[in-house]
């Protein structure tokens, strides 16, 4: 299915950038990632992932929302707190990358929880494909340094500090 109609264009853009805290939806099936655009007086990382898609709302979802793997771009001082109760310094940039066990954003389906082969390989797909974001975000050369973290449903599914680069 084509990205273009799911995405709305008056909130999002696919254009990447590391100069303001955002969120953002990636297509898995286009490999095209989507941001929220920094307007409208509020942060565009408070925006919600359903937001940026046509039908969706601050509040409300869509069904549309299950082909995209959400994640949070945040600049230096752009967060607080720890993160499903990790400690995470904000003085630095992090992208959080959602990670969803049991939901196969490539078959769109559901992953029993009991099938723990499955599971792994759904685990092991969202991890390269939090990779390949990040990937992406260090070619906009960001001037500060970035981590990549995945966070889960619960603590005990979440992968902290995987990869921090300084800036080049």
């Amino acid at each position: 299915m084509d990205s273009s109609r799911s995405i709305n264009k008056s909130h999002c853009t696919p254009k990447l950038t590391c100069g303001y805290a955002h969120v953002g939806l990636y297509d898995v099936e286009a490999r095209q990632p989507f941001i929220a655009r920094d307007r409208w007086g509020s942060p565009a990382s408070s925006i919600s992932h359903a937001r940026l898609l046509k039908g969706g709302s601050q509040h409300g979802s869509t069904a549309e929302k299950d082909r995209f793997l959400c994640y949070w771009f945040h600049t230096p001082g752009g967060g607080q707190g720890p993160v499903q109760g990790y400690p995470i310094d904000w003085s630095e940039g992090h992208l959080m990358v959602r990670l969803e066990p049991s939901w196969s954003y490539h078959k769109l389906e559901l992953i029993p929880p009991t099938d723990t082969r499955k599971t792994e390989k759904n685990i092991d797909r969202q991890y390269k494909l939090g990779e390949l974001l990040f990937e992406m975000y260090m070619q906009m050369r960001p001037e500060f340094p970035l981590s990549w973290h995945m966070v889960g449903p619960r603590a005990a599914d979440s992968m902290f500090y995987i990869e921090r680069r300084e800036k080049p």
